[in-house]
């Protein structure tokens, strides 16, 4: 029926890299009040050594920090919120349960003592059958609804130190995933900083020192949105 994949078949790992990669997703995505300049980062880092506490089983999505500060060690868990085109039809939003594990995550990096932790949930909605400027416009705003009381509902449960920002990315034309037609994000509440541990800080320091880090462009004006390929962009994320 479309000739292009659904936006709602992007993994997560894909998704995180592609926000970090293209220049102006950077920009709308990280730089935000409370982040340092000069940032360099790394992706999918493991958190089985990480000091404070008994092995966590799991990894952190984003770590980031100014360079040279790993004093000041911002991390991340993304999760995502799914909605093809027939769970839009049955407003029936995948992936809900995903957010608890968020919280628990996020909740373990915040207890470690993180610099500043921070869960982000992304929708990807699939509404390339609808007419969004018509009667379809009550059945996209019911669905977004239900994924918006999943979100508060959840970090009820999120450490209060913990920062919340939620983001919508919508495909409303039969185009490439990554045009993401239509956008939003509303930082929820920001991240609390905590004075990280000098054991913490030297972990830090090693993740970055055992691996190649990468710099993020938040220093830089905001670059316009990109419409089309650009030079900038990445390969095509990867779908299942």
């Amino acid at each position: 029926m479309f000739d292009h994949d659904s936006i709602a078949d992007i993994h997560e790992k894909e998704l995180v890299e592609y926000l970090l990669a293209v220049p102006y997703w950077q920009s709308w995505t990280f730089q935000h009040f409370g982040i340092p300049k000069d940032l360099v980062y790394r992706e999918c880092v493991p958190t089985e050594t990480v000091p404070g506490g008994l092995p966590i089983k799991s990894d952190i999505d984003i770590i980031l920090c100014g360079r040279g500060r790993f004093e000041e060690a911002v991390t991340y868990q993304v999760k995502l919120v799914k909605v093809s085109l027939a769970q839009l039809r049955a407003k029936t939003p995948a992936k809900l349960r995903e957010l608890q594990k968020g919280v628990r995550q996020a909740n373990q990096l915040a207890e470690r003592g993180f610099w500043k932790v921070f869960l982000y949930v992304v929708a990807l909605i699939d509404a390339r059958e609808l007419n969004l400027f018509g009667e379809d416009r009550l059945l996209f705003n019911e669905v977004k609804g239900k994924i918006a009381s999943a979100v508060s509902n959840t970090v009820e449960g999120l450490n209060s130190r913990v920062g919340v920002f939620d983001f919508e990315f919508v495909q409303t034309t039969d185009d490439r995933p990554t045009i993401f037609n239509q956008s939003g994000g509303h930082l929820r509440r920001q991240a609390t900083p905590a004075l990280q541990s000098y054991e913490l800080t030297k972990w830090v320091t090693g993740t970055f020192a055992s691996g190649e880090s990468k710099t993020l462009e938040t220093d830089v004006e905001r670059p316009d949105r990109p419409e089309l390929p650009s030079d900038h962009e990445p390969e095509e994320v990867k779908r299942s």
